[in-house]
């Protein structure tokens, strides 16, 4: 520890030590490596040998032109399968409930296998670097959402928006479903604002602390953003709900308007006091542990003349003297994720599972998509105390092992992505994966019931689900069933009746002049209709076991009788077989694919017991391999490949280390013939654990 404080102490003096810089028109293989080193994870020697040479504002230029907005390798397959329907697994019982949300840890694992293998393969490690930024900036975690997808799509977002135009990363946070669960602005409605996410999107997201705003202000955002939300029915995205919105008259920094989400961010971006504070903590990102004022001020100038696009503000930053200066080298203390990344890219080392590397980075302090709270993770020296130093030694220790076996390394296949499996059901058929009652409402005669039906098919067409509403009157012999087409439209029930107080919802209602009140039902949809209303008595049947029915022990509730509902349901198909005619369909109750309700492994979890067997077998499916670009077989083909006619030690010092070793004397030399000794001497050494 106190050597690598000293390490700190000599940089920050001015005491570098290093050779005479070629200037900016020539970079040498020191040079080479910081700035491939800063802008990525480590600096391998062909990456050195490819940047030697050119100007300081070529090689920059050359990073940011390789700049990308899809990821080298393919997302796991899951990700882009229907959202799963997590609020509603707590009805299927403890077994499904447990094994669900233990095959959601399984998926963000295997996401961060991906990502980390993405880290050390990609031709382009700025935007990784910038996408690990953006996450850290706009900090969420999988460990209070728990849903996966949403921190899929979350990364997607940010590597679509590394270098583009802040504008959209500001408006788009604020439309990000773990956003907005992570800061409950799921609970910030008209009758009770909630000011969390108002107050890090002020003080985290945009304008930092005590910079330009007041309690006031941070009322009025909220205020602003009520009615921000996740949708209610269908998947759960992004949605405005006008009925919880705050559509009174704000004062946000001294302007009077009825705001929303979209002219916060407006305001804020436009804030005389944005700027500073976004181009600091890139610059401890980039450049170096202590901002330079004057130099800030340049380069939020610079980023406001380009309309608030990253890109030329990166230029700016990685252009500056200061960033060039050798007294800014060795300043920056490496993330885990970047020392270890950067350590297998650096080393063209594969790895045969990539979870080995996101285990070892969370075991010394940042595991990926689970920053520690909302302020994201700890900066410069705050990653270094006793405890991470010691384990960052083991850590390394453990990867440099697999430096002597990279020969014999045969590539493993990715993690298979889930395929669909062969339907057993026709396609006449009525197919639903699961049925679930959300809310039953009964007093005297009236019966009202909320009841969706998720992985559905019908006609050669499949849907996530549908939203129903079941009304019945017995006293009126009255049945009507209303759908929510949030999930399926604009592709089904195209032709029933809208609600007047919601597009949304569509009807169908059994009283006698029903059909004639409204335009004509296309034939597709009358059969679907007609299909949804016969099977529906036995669709609310096989709810019967679900959580929904069961008494709670912890809770002074009776749940209500599913008779009433099956009753009610009977009376709807049997109106409305008066009214369509008999639907010549069957019902199949199986899923589309084995994964749709996030129970895949099913057929082999009967009971509690069954989940740890499970989980074994889980972990020892093939994970990513994590394969850099150029593999160096061995540490003497690594060497040989290193540029430059200087004795070897220096070649390689200066190839892994950003500032020299202290005292060197003769050691390097001693070892040069032992080139595994020589790597781990630097490896270990408390210098390379800053860049």
């Amino acid at each position: 520890m106190r050597r690598l404080f000293a390490v700190f102490a000599v940089v920050s003096t001015g005491l570098y030590g290093g050779p005479t810089i070629a200037g900016p028109d020539a970079m040498t293989a020191e040079e080479a490596r910081h700035l491939i080193s800063r802008t990525g994870f480590g600096a391998a020697p062909h990456e050195i040998t490819a940047f030697m040479g050119q100007s300081y504002e070529e090689g920059v230029d050359r990073i940011l032109a390789g700049l990308q907005s899809q990821p080298a390798k393919p997302m796991p397959g899951w990700v882009d399968m229907w959202p799963y329907p997590q609020d509603l697994i707590w009805q299927l019982g403890q077994t499904k409930r447990e094994l669900y949300f233990t095959n959601r840890w399984f998926e963000i694992e295997e996401l961060s296998a991906w990502w980390m293998a993405e880290m050390i393969a990609t031709p382009s490690p700025l935007t990784e670097r910038l996408v690990l930024f953006w996450h850290d900036h706009f900090a969420t975690s999988f460990d209070q959402t728990e849903n996966s997808q949403w921190m899929a799509n979350q990364n997607r977002f940010f590597r679509a928006n590394a270098a583009g135009d802040f504008t959209d990363l500001a408006h788009g946070i604020l439309r990000d479903p773990a956003m907005l669960d992570y800061l409950s602005n799921v609970e910030n409605v008209v009758d009770a604002p909630n000011e969390n996410l108002a107050r890090e999107f002020l003080e985290l997201f945009t304008l930092g602390e005590n910079r330009g705003y007041d309690q006031a202000d941070v009322r009025a955002a909220a205020r602003a953003l009520t009615g921000q939300t996740i949708a209610e029915h269908g998947a759960p995205v992004h949605a405005f709900y006008e009925e919880m919105h705050d559509g009174g008259v704000k004062t946000l920094f001294g302007q009077k308007g009825r705001f929303g989400a979209t002219d916060l961010a407006d305001l804020a971006l436009a804030h005389p006091e944005f700027g500073p504070f976004v181009v600091e903590k890139l610059w401890l990102t980039f450049v170096s542990d202590q901002p330079d004022p004057a130099e800030v001020d340049r380069l939020v100038a610079l980023w406001r003349t380009h309309d608030l696009e990253l890109k030329p503000l990166l230029r700016g930053l990685l252009t500056s003297d200061a960033f060039w200066d050798p007294a800014n080298r060795g300043r920056l203390v490496k993330s885990p994720v970047e020392l270890i990344a950067g350590t297998v890219r650096s080393l063209g080392v594969p790895v045969d599972d990539a979870r080995n590397l996101v285990w070892a980075a969370g075991d010394i302090g940042q595991t990926l998509f689970m920053p520690p709270n909302v302020g994201g993770w700890p900066q410069g020296v705050g990653w270094i105390n006793d405890a991470s130093a010691s384990g960052r030694a083991t850590m390394l220790t453990y990867l440099l092992e697999d430096v002597e076996d990279a020969a014999d390394f045969a590539p493993t296949m990715m993690m298979a992505t889930q395929q669909p499996v062969p339907l057993q059901a026709s396609v006449g058929d009525l197919r639903v994966g699961q049925t679930f009652v959300t809310y039953v409402e009964e007093e005297d005669d009236t019966l009202g019931a909320e009841i969706i039906l998720y992985d559905l098919g019908f006609q050669g067409e499949s849907w996530r689900s549908l939203t129903l509403w079941l009304a019945h009157d017995r006293d009126e012999d009255f049945t009507g069933l209303y759908i929510n087409i949030s999930d399926c439209a604009p592709i089904c029930l195209r032709s029933a009746p809208q609600s007047e107080d919601d597009p949304d919802w569509v009807m169908f209602e059994t009283w006698g002049g029903f059909l004639n009140a409204h335009a004509p039902l296309h034939p597709d949809d009358a059969a679907l209709i007609g299909a949804i209303t016969q099977h529906l008595p036995a669709l609310v049947q096989t709810t019967s076991a679900h959580a929904v029915w069961q008494p709670d022990a912890d809770e002074d509730w009776m749940p209500p009788e599913i008779g009433g509902l099956i009753a009610a349901s009977e009376a709807l198909a049997t109106k409305s077989a008066n009214m369509l005619g008999r639907a010549e369909t069957a019902l199949a109750l199986v899923p589309s694919h084995p994964s749709v309700l996030g129970l895949t492994g099913l057929d082999a979890v009967r009971d509690l017991d069954d989940i740890n067997d499970y989980v074994e077998a889980r972990e020892d499916a093939v994970g990513y391999a994590a394969i850099p670009q150029v593999v160096y077989p061995t540490t003497r083909d690594w060497i040989d490949a290193l540029p430059g006619t200087i004795m070897e030690s220096k070649r390689v010092s200066q190839a892994l280390l950003a500032v020299p070793q202290q005292r060197q004397g003769t050691r390097h030399e001693m070892v040069v013939r032992d080139p595994e000794a020589l790597l781990r001497h630097l490896i270990l050494s408390p210098e390379y654990q800053v860049n």
